[in-house]
């Protein structure tokens, strides 16, 4: 594999031309190791170097354990020295629109190494210089210390965020020297990676460091209130016996991460409906300083051309994991869920699920309302509330099914398209594959010039929404979709 070498801010990087003919360059540090007196401290400039580095080995992943979703145990792995990012820069000198990959994996999990990303195929695909950047997950990424310690520990929370900003600065700094444009930068997540790229359109540090975002299976919703992760933070320190928050930066990091999944929920319902306990991004009041949602409803993201979506059938994947522990007692089990959730008649609501799946047993009926919960109706009234705003948002839904009916639309399944997972697989058919050229060839479009190849979101328009797989084209979303309503 032939050599290439590029000139950044910090030093000189040595990448290397994969068989593909798209040049790699892997683990390269966008900021200081987050270890010692940097552990729970948010992120800064990495040190130069003079000689030649190599950037030819993809880095460890940010230190995790099983995610707490998944209600198992496993061991550590990756480690706290994470602060580095992949880039892959297809043929040609460019320049290149830019696509920033924030990954998911419930903030307590994930990478932005293969085989958690296909930067290798998606650079190919979309022509652009693909960027993927580590984060900080679970504690060490998203405990809130700010109210416990004061001034000491001001400005040390939502650690993964600033992570994502530093990682997109590092971006606007750097990147054309990768043949890619500094001006046309798409930040594009799945699941937390969506929900993250929600809050980044309302913290002030990340502002201009993107023109577009794409939103997968996340919105601006899921955002905790300060209360309920100070207690979380009381809650770890008790779990690992210390008294002061001092003592954090001294716990070694095996035993840090078993005690993390004990003060989370594991229920994917209980963890994102208002009142649950996960980690993620806190307002905080200083890093994120206004609500996103009421942020972008004041025009904060009119400038950002939005991309949103959500998959068909979401929760199928958590209904699967969760076996009998998701299924409601019942009736009045899940109504009051639904009320929890903001859904102002519950008994109109659990009326139309069953309308819509006659037969289903109340597994399958949560399901349908999970998914339509945290994320369907998020992401609609996202780009309805940008749209509004003044800006551009364009809805799309996600109903392929590589893994077969059972499983569905389900959370993720999208990903085996946009990464290029089918090849060799059961869902390697005609018809996913042209789901899958359709799909890459919006974002594609999208990340060119902000148009997927559809109109910009309107409530009041029939088809409004883009549906890859399905039976049609486009469907009709409106923000009040099946009785849903605020309080």
């Amino acid at each position: 594999m032939a050599e290439i070498v590029v000139d950044t801010t910090a030093g000189a990087l040595r990448g290397i031309m994969l068989p593909s003919g798209v040049r790699l360059f892997a683990g390269v540090p966008f900021a200081a190791p987050p270890t010692g007196p940097l552990r729970f401290r948010p992120p800064v400039l990495p040190d130069p170097w003079s000689d030649l580095r190599n950037a030819t080995s993809y880095p460890p992943m940010p230190a995790q354990g099983p995610s707490a979703l998944v209600q198992g145990t496993g061991p550590v792995i990756g480690c706290e020295d994470c602060l580095y990012l992949n880039i892959w820069m297809p043929k040609g000198d460019g320049p290149h629109p830019v696509l920033v990959w924030i990954y998911g994996g419930g903030f307590d999990s994930g990478s932005a190494s293969p085989p958690d990303i296909g930067g290798d195929y998606l650079a190919r695909r979309l022509g652009a210089v693909v960027v993927a950047v580590n984060y900080r997950l679970g504690a060490l990424g998203w405990l809130y210390l700010a109210d416990l310690g004061g001034t000491a520990w001001a400005g040390c929370s939502n650690l993964g965020l600033q992570d994502q900003t530093a990682a997109l600065r590092w971006v606007t700094d750097n990147i054309a020297a990768f043949g890619g444009a500094p001006d046309n930068v798409t930040v594009a997540g799945e699941s937390a990676g969506a929900f993250s790229i929600g809050a980044l359109l309302a913290t002030p540090a990340a502002k201009g460091l993107f023109a577009r975002a794409i939103l997968q299976s996340g919105s601006t919703s899921r955002i905790f209130p300060p209360t309920i992760v100070t207690r979380m933070t009381t809650d770890l320190l008790d779990a690992l016996g210390l008294d002061d928050l001092d003592d954090l930066l001294t716990v070694d990091t095996e035993t840090l991460i078993n005690a993390q999944s004990r003060v989370v929920d594991s229920d994917i319902g209980q963890r994102n409906l208002p009142g649950g306990r996960s980690w993620g991004v806190v307002l905080d009041g200083t890093i994120l300083p206004v609500d996103p949602h009421t942020a972008v409803e004041k025009g904060a993201a009119r400038h950002v051309e939005l991309l949103v979506g959500a998959n068909r059938d979401e929760v199928r994947l958590f209904e699967a994991i969760q076996g009998d522990a998701f299924r409601p007692d019942d009736d009045e089990t899940l109504m009051a869920e639904m009320a929890r959730a903001g859904v102002v008649r519950p008994d109109e609501l659990m009326a139309a699920y069953r309308r819509a799946a006659a037969g289903s047993d109340l597994a399958r009926l949560r399901s349908m309302f999970l998914t339509d919960a945290i994320y369907r109706v998020p992401a609609l009234r996202l780009a309805h509330a940008q749209v509004a705003a003044g800006g551009s948002a364009y809805l799309n839904r996600f109903s392929g099914e590589p893994y077969g009916p059972a499983l569905g639309a389900c959370h993720a399944a999208d990903l085996a398209y946009v990464f290029g997972r089918l090849t060799g697989t059961p869902a390697d058919t005609p018809e996913n594959r042209a789901i899958a050229d359709q799909l890459i060839q919006a974002w594609a479009e999208f990340i060119r010039d902000g148009d997927p190849g559809w109109a910009v979101y309107d409530a009041e328009t029939a088809g409004n929404t883009r549906q890859f797989g399905g039976s049609a084209d486009t469907i009709t979303e409106t923000p009040d979709a099946r009785t849903w309503r605020q309080p």
